[in-house]
């Protein structure tokens, strides 16, 4: 029966090493990109900014946020249901962040470290090395057996190569999930790399939607031309009331869509949003009461300056 499991083990080593090592470097590179990725991390900042500048009425200022809550920005949408913050989080950040747009390039084999139970790839490892140890033990008492012999010899340092990247990629996981705030023991890698696969794909389609938004407004803004065209033409040939009095309402239309189509998700009083994140252009975001301190300081000053204000578009 011991003969039968080495003999199994020895069939299965080089199945087990080639299916094991690229699970364990997703992991690695995974974990590695993530914590050290400033663009990132400049992300981050932007979505706590704006979400303390959200809600700056009904609590007081958070220093960080759940991972999990990456996933409610695209529940916070527009008045008119057609746009999500994170459409206006990517308008903010091609407009203003034109460096950290492309965040999503820093980070490495996510996806496929998404798909890991580094729990069982750990188990799989230590299984590994038992099977060594049993092999070790037949040829002890067998050391006329040259395939054992050249078996140990051959594979023993594969081994402890891959139980070197098993405690580096156990670390790497653990220092970025910690990096992050949350607790390695309750997030394992299908919970903590899935969000950030979540989040880059929901992104990348905002992107795509602000882009073909961006191309309609061209369009409906080229029609508009083509009608004050056509109308200043016919104005000359002196045309009917009523027909100039039609082009008119649809010129008049056609610009009352492209001021709806313009708006942000949210606009803040005074251009609010807009200051915090060109505070975050000057300095990493730290504590958020101080950037809104400093954003109602401008707005007492603007507001002895003039008694108008918009009023925010939630």
């Amino acid at each position: 029966m011991q003969k039968m499991t080495i003999m199994a083990f020895i069939g299965n080593f080089a199945e087990s090493i080639q299916m094991l090592t690229p699970q364990l470097h997703a992991i690695i590179a995974a974990s590695v990109s993530i914590k050290s990725s400033q663009k990132l991390k400049k992300i981050l900042e932007i979505i706590l900014a704006l979400g303390n500048y959200m809600n700056s009425s009904k609590r007081g200022a958070v220093y960080g946020f759940k991972l999990q809550s990456l996933d409610l920005l695209l529940e916070t949408k527009s008045t008119d249901r057609k746009q999500t913050l994170l459409h206006y989080i990517s308008n903010v950040v091609k407009e203003k962040y034109q460096h950290v747009s492309l965040f999503y390039n820093e980070l490495h084999y996510v996806e496929k470290a998404a798909a890991v139970s580094l729990e069982n790839v750990l188990l799989d490892v230590k299984e590994l090395q038992r099977g060594l140890d049993l092999t070790k033990r037949e040829y002890t008492m067998h050391d006329h057996n040259t395939m054992l012999k050249e078996f140990i010899q051959n594979n023993e340092g594969k081994l402890k190569k891959l139980q070197d990247d098993a405690k580096i990629a156990q670390d790497a996981f653990d220092d970025a999930v910690k990096y992050f705030g949350e607790n390695p023991k309750t997030t394992p890698p299908s919970v903590f790399f899935p969000v950030f696969v979540r989040f880059v794909k929901a992104y990348k389609q905002a992107e795509e939607e602000n882009e073909l938004r961006k191309k309609q407004e061209q369009a409906l803004m080229e029609k508009l031309m083509e009608q004050e065209a056509l109308m200043e033409q016919q104005d000359q040939k002196s045309p009917s009331h009523k027909t100039k009095r039609q082009q008119q309402e649809l010129i008049a239309e056609l610009r009352r869509r492209q001021v709806k189509d313009n708006r942000h998700v949210y606009e803040g009083k005074d251009g609010a949003i807009e200051d915090i994140i060109t505070d975050l252009r000057n300095q990493p975001y730290r504590r958020a009461d101080a950037v809104r301190r400093s954003v109602r300081r401008r707005f007492d000053d603007q507001n002895l300056r003039s008694a108008n204000g918009a009023e925010i578009t939630m």
